[in-house]
């Protein structure tokens, strides 16, 4: 054999060992066994809540960043939370890293703002080059560790982008290095994540993860204990949904929404499932606009299903929360965050990519972006709730 046909053997010879390589994560990921049931999470609600309605409303500390966005937020001993987000001078600045500040409710204040990690410490970690970080999202494994997802991108803009894996065994205090997960056999690029993660009863995660390479599209990575992806499930196709947001009632039911950035009629998609998320309906418009912008939801213990998503078509100056007492059927308007001659407006009228949660005591919080240089945070009970029913 000639050196050039040697050369030429081993470099085929390498490619299709690539390949199987590929073909071999794709055969796990298809192949796995169907994921146990969804855990839905059900907050411990005061046996006697105050009477007294509570609403609270107040930024977060941010002395650093000129630009944040894309806040995130867990319940933490105590009853604190720890709230997470992106900042820099500009999204997509090399200068962006991934911040943290943790709430006291019985002081009603957030800490100061806390560099989690930064852009030049992941790429040390990851040993790769990075280009910018983007979106986080908190949650919590069966072994009660904070698990923080973030993106980073290494080449060209977020359709380039991965998802890394951080967990924290001291309430998020301290973190072990970020590990990149593999969420795509093909080069695992192109995979984001926006929605709170979930608990399946047999100790795997569902990471609820959208695609911005080739189509715009959501998936559910179901991730073993280890945080390691071994099962996807497409929740729609095409160009036009992304950032699912995914809320189970039981064990086998859920519902899902997501972000419509197709043509007109803008509304919220809708998808649900009723095997545990094995399959799921197509992807259906609701009655409720949204202009190709991020939505949160929840199911609060005992009921209703809450939205926080901006009600216009075009623009992301409303931002509103929704009531729902049949699971997502038909929504109620039950107020309005910002939008309003009430609120005071921002510098730069956008309020968007809101977080909602139900801590423990029964409480409700809302994170969102505040005119793109500030986290603002709504703190609200089920008495102030129940008066706008």
């Amino acid at each position: 054999m000639t050196p050039g046909a040697r050369e030429q053997s081993l470099r085929w010879g390498s490619l299709a060992a690539v390949g199987l390589v590929f073909a071999g994560l794709c055969v796990r990921m298809l192949t796995a066994p169907s994921p146990g049931g969804f855990v839905p999470a059900q907050a411990a609600v005061r046996t006697a809540s105050s009477p007294v309605p509570l609403y609270r409303a107040q930024l977060l500390p941010n002395g650093t960043a000129a630009s944040v966005h894309s806040a995130t937020a867990a319940e933490i001993s105590g009853g604190r939370l720890r709230a997470f987000w992106y900042g820099g001078s500009r999204e997509g600045a090399s200068d962006v890293a991934i911040y943290d500040s943790v709430y006291s409710p019985t002081e009603g204040t957030w800490s100061p703002e806390r560099v989690v990690v930064g852009r030049e410490s992941a790429q040390r970690h990851l040993q790769r080059y990075l280009r910018k970080l983007g979106n986080p999202v908190v949650g919590r494994d069966h072994r009660g560790r904070l698990c923080l997802y973030f993106v980073s991108v290494s080449v060209g803009g977020w359709a380039g982008s991965a998802v890394n894996l951080m967990v924290s065994q001291d309430e998020g205090e301290t973190w072990s290095p970020p590990r990149r997960l593999v969420a795509s056999p093909f080069f695992n690029i192109g995979t984001l994540v926006k929605g709170v993660p979930l608990l399946y009863s047999d100790g795997a995660i569902g990471l609820p993860v959208y695609h911005e390479l080739l189509g715009k599209f959501g998936e559910l990575l179901r991730l073993d204990a280890e945080g390691h992806a071994i099962r996807k499930t497409r929740l729609s196709w095409g160009q036009s949904s992304l950032q699912p947001v995914i809320v189970p009632r039981s064990d086998k039911e859920a519902v899902g929404f997501m972000r419509h950035s197709g043509d007109p009629p803008n509304r919220i998609l809708m998808v649900r499932t009723a095997d545990g998320g094995v399959h799921w309906s197509p992807p259906a418009q609701t009655e409720l606009p949204n202009p190709n912008a991020a939505i949160g939801s929840v199911l609060l213990a005992g009921g209703p299903l809450l939205l926080v998503f901006n009600n216009a078509e075009e623009n992301r100056e409303d931002l509103s929360l929704a009531l729902s007492t049949d699971f997502g059927s038909t929504w109620r308007i039950a107020h309005r965050f910002e939008g309003d001659s009430s609120s005071s407006p921002a510098p730069v009228p956008e309020y968007s990519y809101p977080w909602i949660m139900q801590d423990r005591a029964g409480d409700v919080h809302v994170l969102y972006t505040w005119g793109r240089s500030r986290i603002k945070h709504v703190h609200f009970n089920r008495t102030w709730l129940e008066g706008r029913r």
